[in-house]
Formats: structure tokens, sequence, C-alpha cells
């Protein structure tokens, strides 16, 4: 997984949150590997604070798990229990991640630095871009599912 530099996750909210009212973005590390090739380690994300609203399908969210800052591309939205859920996967993971609440979202990513040299993230082109590889992202994330549920049924009839 893609987890956002060392810091402490409930701070992350609301300094984006100041941030965000000055008019300026916050700046992460990256480490991991799991939004390889978008995202690499050493990288930085530039940030603005983002709710469940802000957000569309193919964008680069962050949101707080129990591992802490977790940079990854929402797929798709699943409604449980009366509340919206997000469904994410890093580009280069297999799998997709369990769903993440969408109180548990703190950002919204605008932009890449790689070795001092920024790509925007938020442009029509990009994120257009952002929406075809998020469905294909779900595509291949629903297909792994399923060929793990049908591996762990195949030797038993209790499925």
């Amino acid at each position: 997984m893609t987890v956002v530099g060392s810091f402490r996750a409930d701070l992350l909210a609301p300094l984006l949150q100041e941030l965000s009212a000055q008019g300026r973005c916050g700046e992460i590390p990256i480490r991991g590997t799991s939004m390889s090739p978008t995202l690499l380690p050493g990288d930085r994300l530039r940030v603005i604070r983002a709710t469940a609203d802000d957000v569309r399908v193919g964008d680069l969210v962050v949101w707080v798990g129990q591992a802490g800052p977790i940079a990854h591309r929402l797929v798709g939205w699943w409604k449980t229990r009366g509340e919206w859920q997000l469904l994410t996967r890093g580009d280069g993971a297999l799998r997709l991640d369990p769903f993440v609440p969408g109180r548990c979202l703190v950002a919204r990513a605008v932009a890449r630095v790689r070795a001092g040299q920024v790509r925007r993230l938020d442009g029509v082109r990009v994120r257009l871009c952002g929406r075809s590889r998020a469905a294909a992202s779900l595509f291949v994330g629903l297909i792994v599912e399923v060929w793990d549920r049908a591996g762990r049924c195949a030797g038993w009839h209790g499925c």
C-alpha cells in the first residue's frame, strides 16, 4: 500500500483544512509501491482538503486507516448501512482495498512532485485518464476477487 510519510495521522485533516483556508495545498511524501508507476517512493503528493462530496471516481485520494494515511485511486462507491463507502485500489496493486468510510477521507491529490518536476493531477485530461484507469482498476480488482473466492470454494462444498 502506498503510505504517505511518517507523521501524526490525526493532525492531517486539521492541517489540510487550515492550509485550504489560506488557499494553499499540503505536500506529503510517498512511501510504498502500490501506486506505481503513478507514484513512486520518494515522490511528493500535493493535496487539498477534501470530503466525499469533493472527489470523483478516478481521483487520487488520501484517507486515514489503521496503518496511517493511504494514497490510492478512487475506483467506485458502495452504500452500506446507510453510509457511502469509498472503494479504492492502488494502481500497482492486485486487490481492491477494504471499503473506506467516507468520513475517513482527508484529501484529494492535485499534483505529483518527482525529482523537482511537478505534474498536475487535477486537469480535465488527467482526470479523464484517471477515470479510465479507475474503470480498468475496478474490473481487474473484481476479477481477482472472483478468482480468489472461486479458489477458496473449489475444495469444499460449504460456499
